[in-house]
This record gives structure tokens, C-alpha cells and sequence, in this order.
């Protein structure tokens, strides 16, 4: 069937007027430098090695180094300047045309019906002006394919539903012809909301929500480990400047000055205040990253807004969606949690990308009963609440006693009787942990099929449940070693297009019969995977 052609006046008369080469607004020369500055200064572990490497020069000659600073500073905006005057774009015949460049010209032509997301992205400093960032990401991209710095709003916005009714259109050509007559009426309501879609509000998160996510999720400790080098000189400084205040901090922890008691005392308190600081600093992560944060769902698509200071908004077509996973540790199971996920189509330079981690739908905080409630809006057939889980042998446990716990509990025993008991002592409860941790792992393993859904269980304290459409299927994979030959067990992988799920140590007869089945859903159901 010839493609139905539905042209930009007809959808968004007000794109009209974008249909000459122009620039976006003066207002993006603040949004491209400061890109280039976080780009350049935002990469702390690689900057920290360079700045310790300097730091003696910086305190000799502070002046030379902020004199260099500025230098770059200004380097950027000189940057940035060229950058914008070069960046030029029209939309016109439904297709969205970048010049770029300042020494390496380039020219990208984006028709509308290669393009599967369109996010918008609202910076603080972009509020009082009513602009947005368009960020245009199309199929089977492995980077993000173009951005718009600032767009009016109602700009944004218009060209946003000309792409959607552009891929509605192309949805309803693509039906099968005895189909079409049976649903035109159907179609032409659809062919409607795309250009004026309603959504359905799916979930929201308030500020209790948004804080006990923090509280369960301390992302600001993976940065304390950037940090480690300039320790030494901040407790330096500390020790320099606390006296003048009356604290002595060194003699709280010496044992010639205090008790072993009090001792006790002064770590336990210094490690529940540094305690306090990083699930504080969570907390502001968290409120800053989903504040005000809505779930809404279109006729084809999830939509999710959120933002403190940058407002987001992620839209992700119900096609690309590969699996739901359930997720609770320890903190969430504690606080009575989950974070629902839904996964989409993934390649790993994606994760590279400036905004990678604003480009996934992940709704925080749930309670069990919300999330089951979302999961079955998403996959109504899906029957995980009522599926015994199988699990997996026991002897998953072996590999990972015999090369992991059983070399440290020698090396431990030889440390014990050689040199320090202490030591090996430490070594042996280190061992047992390790055990401990991959026998919690091993139980929490399970998986289950139905007609349409393999389910999986993976953790150790807390849970992930995943829910994976079988139609999805990719690529599957059987594997046996030698030592599961003999008690008749197989590895069985598979590969989706938002990655590989895994369920080790099953039995031989389970895995190919779910093997088998997988693959004939793949092939037999005629559902499309994108």
C-alpha cells in the first residue's frame, strides 16, 4: 500500500513559518556553553588525577590557575559562538534539515517517519523565555541522531504531534487491507488524537514519595569514591580550622586521651553523620531528578515528565517496549517499596549519551499494589502475581565455593597460623559472607513460563522481577559444561533488544522445553519486536 502522505500544513499550520533556513534562539548560546562546560569540568574522576598531580603548583600560584580557568571559560563561549552561528535547520516536506559545523560543514536530513522519540527538555534559565530543547531520536540509532537547542514552546511542541501523526498514519497504513474498511472509523479517531492526543494519567510521585526513594537508593556514595583524593587535604584543613572553634577532633579518637568506650562512641557517631550527609544529598538528588513527576499514557506511547530544575519530557512508543521489571532491595523491601522499570530497545552508547539517565521511564516508590496495578495497565494477559516460580540446582552454589569462598578461606587459614591472626580471622568471616551472599543469590533465583510471558527472579536480600514478552525474542542461547553434562543441567540466555536475561543451572528437560516454546512465539505469533 502507497504511504499515506499527510503534510505539515495539515497537521501544524504553525510550522509553516519554520520552512526557511533559520537559527534557533539567541538563548541556546547559555544552553551550548554550559554543555561544554559540564562536558569539560563534569568529568570529576578524570580531572581529579590532573588536579592532584597540580594541586602544590595551584596553592603557589593560585592566580596563574584562575587566570587559567578563565582563559577556558572564555574559550567555551568563543566556542559556543561559532557552534551557534554555524547551526542552521528548516522543516519542510516532513523532514527536519540541520547544517552544522564551524570547520567540518555537515548536513542532516531527519524525515518524520524515521524518527521514534521526540524529548523535550525545559532548562531553568529556558522558563522566563517559554523555550524547549527538541532532541529527535530515530530507529536503530546507537547515539542520539539531533537536537534543537531552543524552540519557541508552541513550536516544540506542534512539531512534537507532526511527527506523532505522521507515525499514526503510518501505523494505520500499515493494517491489513481487509481490516481497514471494518475500522475506518476507528482509524480516523486515532488519525485525530494523534494530532490532539489525550493522556491518560497513569501515576504521580509526590515529595514523600521522591524522599524515600532517596533514602533507599544512595546514589551520592558512588561519587564519595571520586572524591577519595582530596581527603587528605580537606582533613587537613578540618584539622587547621576545627581548634579555632573549640573542637578537637584528633582527641576524640585517641585512645591515650580517651576511653576505648568513648573511642567506640566517636567512630559510631562519625560514621552516622557521614551516614546523614549522603542520604541527605540522595534525598536532593532525588527530588531534583522527579520532582513533580507524572506518568501518562497515549494511545501508542508512555509519556513522563519530571524535573526540578530541568524539566524532562520522555515519551516511549509502546512497541519499543521489551519488559517490565519489578525492582526492590533490601531499603525499598524494608520501607514497604518497589521502583517499576520499563525497558526499551538499549544499545551500550546509549549509556554514553549527555542525558542517558533522562532517557528511561523508571517510576519510583511504588507500593507493591500500585505497581502491580501499572504492570498489568502495561501487559494485561501477564499472570505474575499467580506463578510458582521454579528455582534453579544447587549446584549453582559449587563454582562459586570452590573459586571464590574456599581460595579466601586458605589464604585466610595460612595468614591466621603465619602472621596475623587478626587478619585471618577477618578473612575467614569474609569467606563466610561471600558464602552467605551467593546462597541468598541462589535462592532468590526462579523462573516460570505461560503462554505468552516468561517470568524471572533474581537478587539476593531484595527482589527483581522481570516480565518478558516471548515475541520479543531475539536470539536464544543453550549452554553445558562439562560438569553440568552429568547431572543433565543447561544454561539458557536470552538476548531481547533491551539486553540479555539469564537463568543458569536449569534443568535440561525445562530449558529446552522453554527454548523451544520461546522460539516458536518468536516466529508464530506475528507480533513485531519494535
Amino acid at each position: 500500500m502507497a504511504e499515506p502522505h499527510i503534510s505539515v500544513s495539515e497537521t501544524t499550520p504553525a510550522l509553516n513559518s519554520l520552512s526557511q533556513w533559520q537559527r534557533v534562539s539567541p538563548i541556546a548560546l547559555l544552553y551550548l556553553a554550559l554543555r561544554l562546560v559540564k562536558a569539560i569540568f563534569g568529568n570529576v574522576s578524570y580531572l581529579a588525577p590532573l588536579l592532584i598531580v597540580f594541586y602544590q603548583g595551584i596553592q603557589r600560584q593560585p592566580r596563574a590557575f584562575l587566570l587559567g580557568v578563565l582563559v577556558v571559560l572564555l574559550l567555551l563561549i568563543v566556542v559556543a559562538l561559532l557552534r551557534y552561528w554555524a547551526f542552521r535547520f528548516r522543516i519542510i516536506d516532513e523532514t527536519v534539515e540541520i547544517r552544522s559545523g564551524v570547520l567540518r560543514k555537515a548536513q542532516l536530513n531527519l524525515p518524520f517517519n524515521r524518527i521514534q522519540n521526540v524529548r523535550l527538555q525545559q532548562p531553568l534559565y529556558y522558563r522566563p523565555t517559554g523555550h524547549l530543547c527538541v532532541h529527535l531520536d530515530t530507529a536503530g540509532s546507537k547515539v542520539q541522531e539531533a537536537q534543537l537547542a531552543a524552540l519557541p514552546e508552541h513550536w516544540a511542541q506542534q512539531l512534537q504531534l507532526a511527527i506523532y501523526a505522521k507515525r499514526q498514519a503510518l501505523a494505520t497504513a500499515a493494517q491489513p487491507l481487509e481490516c481497514i474498511d471494518e475500522t475506518a472509523t476507528a482509524n480516523t479517531e486515532a488519525a485525530t488524537a494523534a494530532t490532539d492526543p489525550t493522556e491518560t494519567l497513569l501515576c504521580r510521585r509526590d515529595i514523600g514519595d521522591l524522599v524515600l526513594y532517596g533514602i533507599s537508593n544512595n546514589r551520592v556514595i558512588l561519587a564519595l569514591g571520586l572524591l577519595a583524593p582530596f581527603y587528605r587535604p580537606l582533613v587537613d584543613t578540618l584539622n587547621e580550622k576545627l581548634p579555632v572553634l573549640g573542637l578537637d577532633i584528633s582527641g576524640w579518637f585517641n585512645p591515650a586521651q580517651q576511653s576505648w568506650f568513648g573511642v567506640g562512641l566517636a567512630v559510631l557517631a562519625t560514621a552516622m553523620f557521614f551516614m546523614l550527609l549522603i542520604t541527605l544529598g540522595s534525598i536532593a538528588l532525588s527530588v531534583i531528578s522527579y520532582y513533580q513527576f507524572r506518568l501518562y499514557r497515549t494511545q501508542d506511547r508512555y509519556i513522563r515528565r519530571s524535573g526540578l530544575f530541568t524539566r524532562h519530557e520522555i515519551s516511549m512508543i509502546l512497541s519499543r517496549l521489551q519488559w517490565v521489571k519489578l525492582q526492590q532491595d533490601w531499603l525499598d523491601k524494608l520501607l514497604g517499596r518497589c521502583n517499576l522499570h520499563y525497558e526499551q530497545m538499549f544499545s551500550p552508547l546509549e549509556a554514553m549519551q549527555q542525558n542517558a539517565g533522562h532517557s528511561k521511564i523508571m517510576v519510583p516508590a511504588l507500593h507493591p499494589d500500585a505497581a502491580a496495578q501499572l504492570l498489568y495497565e502495561a501487559y494485561p494477559q501477564q499472570q505474575l502475581a499467580k506463578m510458582a516460580l521454579k528455582g534453579v540446582n544447587w549446584r549453582y552454589l559449587i563454582p562459586s565455593a570452590l573459586f571464590v569462598s574456599l581460595p579466601i578461606l586458605v589464604i585466610s587459614l595460612l595468614l591466621m597460623i603465619r602472621t596475623s591472626v587478626w587478619i585471618g580471622s577477618f578473612g575467614v568471616l569474609l569467606s563466610a559472607v561471600v558464602q552467605i551472599l551467593l546462597w541468598l543469590r541462589w535462592r532468590k533465583f526462579g523462573y516460570a513460563l505461560d503462554t505468552e510471558f516468561l517470568y524471572i527472579r533474581q537478587g539476593v536480600i531484595g527482589a527483581d522481577y522481570y516480565c518478558v514478552p516471548l515475541h520479543k525474542l531475539q536470539q536464544l542461547t543453550l549452554s553445558q559444561h562439562w560438569f553440568m553434562r552429568r547431572a543433565q543441567l543447561q544454561h539458557l540466555r536470552c538476548v531481547y533488544a533491551a539486553g540479555a536475561l539469564n537463568i543458569p543451572y536449569m534443568p535440561q528437560a525445562d530449558a529446552q522445553k522453554l527454548a523451544n516454546y520461546a522460539l516458536y512465539q518468536a516466529q508464530a505469533s506475528g507480533k513485531g519486536w519494535m
